[in-house]
């Protein structure tokens, strides 16, 4: 199936059309939405972004803490994890067509009202039960937030511009997920587990305000779309190109989040670090993310797209296997770089093609790519759990970086067999 995905240098997808793009960029800047006067949305659903990604993990160092106050054991209270992640992948599909429908940040704002009123509230809990229901609360309303920022990058930002954009984001989230845990674990140490949810909310609170005034934008779905969820879903997913971009996504969210996950894991057997060199370390991912994004707009006007995602695919297989010779931990922070740099170039080019998938229905599309990426990152987290568990990290380490060469070279077949 890879060696049919197709990725074509210089021409541009045609929001006209769901089908194989091409056509000049000049001819595809959305109207009515010009990209100068989106700053401060995208601002606006940056930070949104920042903390949703920030309050995946920031608790998981305080369940100790959870479990004494709330008279539970360490297990039982994890399960406001479960609680908030179930409803986060799975509430993905549901705010697709709703911003199509509704107006995409309409919808971010509205959630990440709720969002940080249930944070906040998780601050007075007493009893478990209550965490878990805020928890996922919490996880159904922060699923809106990246999904639906991407697809109003796609809906305001020309295409020509986009990948940066949309790059940024994805260093913007990368940060988030790698302090999430330090972060969680450095408040908690000075002050306390209601103090942090407290003061989340508050945080949440700041970007609520600005997401309201952000002027109201119409809905992007043409007249004539499908209007049930169903409908809207499998007017996209019958198009091969995407069901070839969900499988490719998939596979790299096995490859990649699924072996990401551990890398703090394993410098803390293999080195025996603290917790705080082991998220600087880390952060270094979301460091190459955020410099390469500075770069994507001329590195566009001089490679074409098969060429980005060629080079970020062999950054990241080259990153997670440089990780098993280096002789000790100060030259870590190398192949973390290369991976970020690689995941910039390689996923951000994904998301772009995923932009323009079905513009009428981008809401709708991107959704669906999130999903996948939720979903094979989750069956991947799941796999390599268990090869930890019965052959070590090496093993794991080997699968993420050969896997990934293995979807990079399948991507750049798919190419060489469509020119011939």
């Amino acid at each position: 199936m890879l060696a049919s995905m197709r990725f074509r240098g210089g021409s541009r997808p045609n929001p006209a059309a769901a089908a194989a793009p091409s056509g000049p960029p000049a001819a595809r800047r959305p109207s009515g939405k010009p990209f100068d006067r989106a700053g401060p949305a995208l601002f606006a659903l940056s930070g949104a972004a920042f903390l949703v990604s920030l309050d995946r993990a920031i608790f998981a160092p305080l369940l100790p803490a959870l479990s004494h106050d709330l008279h539970s054991t360490v297990g039982i209270t994890a399960q406001a994890v479960t609680a908030y992640v179930l409803p986060y992948g799975l509430f993905q599909l549901a705010y697709g067509p709703l911003g199509d429908r509704s107006g995409k940040v309409a919808v971010v704002r509205w959630c990440m009202l709720v969002f940080a009123l249930g944070t906040g509230l998780c601050s007075l809990v007493t009893v478990l039960p209550a965490l878990f229901a805020l928890r996922a609360l919490t996880g159904a309303c922060a699923a809106a937030v990246i999904p639906l920022s991407l697809a109003y990058i796609g809906d305001v930002v020309p295409y020509e511009r986009r990948q940066q954009a949309i790059a940024g984001l994805m260093g913007v989230t990368a940060l988030g997920n790698v302090l999430s845990t330090a972060v969680g674990g450095i408040v908690g140490n000075f002050l306390s587990w209601r103090a942090l949810f407290g003061l989340y909310g508050v945080c949440s609170l700041v970007v609520v305000a600005l997401l309201f005034r952000v002027p109201p934008t119409s809905a992007s779905a043409p007249a004539g779309a499908p209007t049930s969820a169903w409908a809207r879903y499998h007017r996209v997913f019958r198009l091969p190109q995407a069901r070839r971009l969900y499988l490719l996504v998939a596979l790299e969210g096995a490859s990649v989040n699924g072996g990401f996950t551990y890398l703090g894991a394993y410098l803390r057997v293999r080195f025996d670090l603290d917790y705080l060199r082991i998220g600087l370390i880390l952060a270094c991912y979301a460091g190459g993310t955020l410099f390469t994004s500075r770069f994507l707009r001329r590195a566009l006007t001089r490679f074409q797209e098969r060429d980005l995602v060629g080079a970020g695919g062999l950054l990241l297989a080259l990153g997670f296997l440089l990780l098993l010779p280096l002789p000790s931990w100060p030259f870590f922070p190398l192949p973390l770089l290369l991976m970020g740099a690689g995941f910039a170039l390689f996923h951000s080019t994904l998301q772009t093609r995923a932009t323009e998938l079905a513009p009428g229905l981008r809401g709708t599309s991107v959704a669906l790519f999130a999903f996948s990426l939720f979903l094979g990152g989750g069956i991947g987290t799941a796999l390599l759990g268990w090869v930890v568990t019965t052959h070590g990290y090496t093993p794991l380490i080997l699968f993420s970086g050969l896997g990934m060469l293995a979807i990079t070279v399948g991507a750049r077949f798919a190419r060489a067999k469509s020119t011939r």
